[in-house]
């Protein structure tokens, strides 16, 4: 299996690794044809400790493809489809069987469907797939001794011919050069490099809070106790004004003696007793709301990969 030259993505600048967050093909099901799957190119870049493959310079790492079963071959863990979708590539896509059960038997047992399906459990109704079926597979770009390979995460056997209408679409619109993700390089803006940076800043920032007795916790609170004397002077000042509002809050809600000169003696038992106050009691604070920045982290996050 050869593959298809791929001058072009060769030629196009790629970023900075630490960018790829902000890439609209890194957490995205990229529905791409086999001939472009193999036209992929790796190029020594590693993101999340993950070997990258990229079209154009867009790193690529979840996969949609629709395409023929032409040949099945089991070994001892792991099975292996090769898809024809005639592009004029074919491509093998590699699925993790599953444990087997105490009994012995040809096929083996369909488990129960994980709630997070991951290249090590792959939801895959093995006994419905067969040579000769149109299948739909959403997997993760791998390679074996340098031949491009998908890494199964789910699979299903395509009911109509208006499903795969619908992926031979998506993919033209993917790489359509006016409007698709794939048809024009992938650019950064200042602005938008500059609001990640921020926003980088103030996770990290976070999760120095978090953390707390730490090292960088510990810095923290040594930088803030070793100060110069303008400064100890300052917080002293400051506390003694929240004292002094305190004590006179706690003077204005004592109760007053009652000026009603009747007769009537006072209620032993009061419907409403005295407010109780403490002076050794702090005052209670409404919460402070902090604003965190939303974060999406999509379940494709969850997917774990595995080499040879």
């Amino acid at each position: 299996m050869t593959a298809p030259s791929s001058s072009t993505s060769a030629l196009a600048p790629l970023l900075p690794p630490n960018l790829y967050d902000l890439s609209p093909t890194i957490h995205k099901w990229c529905a791409l044809r086999c001939a472009d799957i193999v036209s992929l190119s790796t190029r020594g870049v590693y993101f999340e400790d993950k070997l990258i493959h990229h079209y154009l310079n867009h790193p690529i790492r979840y996969i949609k493809l629709i395409g023929l079963i032409v040949s099945i071959d089991t070994f001892a863990r792991r099975r292996v489809y090769t898809i024809d979708d005639s592009s004029g590539v074919c491509i093998e896509c590699v699925a993790l069987l599953p444990l087997p059960s105490s009994g012995t038997s040809s096929h083996p047992p369909p488990p129960p469907p994980p709630s997070t399906p991951s290249i090590t459990t792959p939801q895959i109704p093995w006994n419905d797939i067969s040579e000769c079926k149109v299948v739909r597979i959403l997997g993760i770009m791998g390679s074996y001794m340098q031949v491009p390979q998908l890494q199964i995460v789910k699979m299903g056997v395509v009911g109509s011919t208006d499903v795969e209408r619908k992926w031979w679409d998506e993919c033209r619109g993917l790489k359509d050069p006016e409007r698709g993700i794939l048809g024009r390089e992938w650019v950064v803006g200042k602005e938008e490099i500059e609001r990640w940076r921020r926003r980088e800043r103030r996770r990290k920032m976070r999760e120095e809070e978090k953390r707390g007795g730490g090292r960088d916790g510990r810095v923290v609170k040594r930088k803030m106790n070793v100060g110069s004397g303008s400064g100890r002077r300052e917080d002293t000042e400051r506390v003694e004004g929240r004292r002094e509002l305190a004590r006179k809050k706690i003077a204005n809600s004592q109760p007053r003696p009652s000026t009603n000169t009747s007769n009537s003696t006072s209620n032993p038992n009061p419907s409403r007793p005295p407010h109780e106050t403490s002076t050794n009691k702090p005052l209670s604070r409404p919460p402070i709301k902090k604003r965190f920045i939303p974060t999406i982290v999509p379940d494709l996050s969850n997917y774990d990969t595995f080499g040879y």
